[in-house]
């Protein structure tokens, strides 16, 4: 099912987008969940990383499309994110943002279409697990492909991705559990590692790109064998 968010203050504008929107996924054989927001505060609001895709008005009350995008990418970075708006020229800034497109007002179903089409091809390249973490300022959705290790320091759990740092409060083990235990394994008590981004081992050393961690003793052999039976070697 793809979930699909609509925000938009004109009532007209929003009906006909999800409608065109349901006729759109239909016609691609999917199914999805359409929520309409007619503001960008409620839209923001205990946002969780819950859509796939984002309709957003540019012109919005209070606080318009373009600030409202850059809160959004605040907390997820993947969800497809595409501008409405009566002139073009307002979304021209998208790219600071990551839009994947604009449309400009009156919508038509067609151009909705072509939209909706590059949309699902986007989701069905970047389709994978997410985890959502908890810090001081709120919650961030993390794609699990772009977290390169996970480091527990002073009762803090930091997770390094390739988007920059996010921390947590909480316990590594909890955030293991979550995580796939093919791809993820400890080289000792303080470092959890993605095993796609090891780039070499060498004696009590674990290379991620430049970055080197530290393997514990009691560590070593395990975490030897995880990344053997990782990368097919048994």
């Amino acid at each position: 099912m793809i979930k699909i968010a609509i925000v938009e203050d004109n009532p007209q504008d929003a009906d006909r987008l999800r409608n065109y929107a349901e006729r759109a996924l239909e016609s691609f054989g999917e199914t999805g969940e359409i929520t309409l927001f007619t503001n960008a505060v409620s839209f923001l609001e205990g946002y969780r990383g819950c859509y796939d895709v984002v309709f957003m008005d540019i012109e919005l009350p209070d606080l318009n499309g373009m600030d409202t995008a850059k809160r959004l990418r605040a907390v997820d970075k993947d969800v497809v994110l595409i501008f409405v708006t009566n002139m073009a020229q307002f979304a021209l800034g998208g790219y600071a943002v990551d839009a994947m497109d604009f449309m400009v007002k009156p919508v038509s179903y067609d151009n909705l279409a072509v939209k909706m089409s590059r949309a699902l091809n986007k989701l069905s390249a970047q389709k994978e697990e997410k985890i959502i973490i908890q810090g001081k300022t709120g919650a961030t959705v993390l794609s699990v492909s772009k977290i390169k290790y996970v480091e527990v320091m002073n009762h803090k759990v930091i997770f390094y991705t390739t988007d920059g740092k996010v921390s947590s409060s909480g316990s590594l083990s909890k955030f293991e559990e979550k995580l796939p235990k093919r791809k993820f394994s400890r080289c000792n008590n303080c470092y959890l590692v993605n095993l796609d981004y090891v780039t070499g081992v060498d004696d009590f050393t674990a290379y991620i790109g430049k970055e080197s961690l530290p393997i514990s003793r009691s560590r070593k052999k395990p975490f030897l064998k995880d990344i053997a039976d990782y990368l097919g070697g048994g």
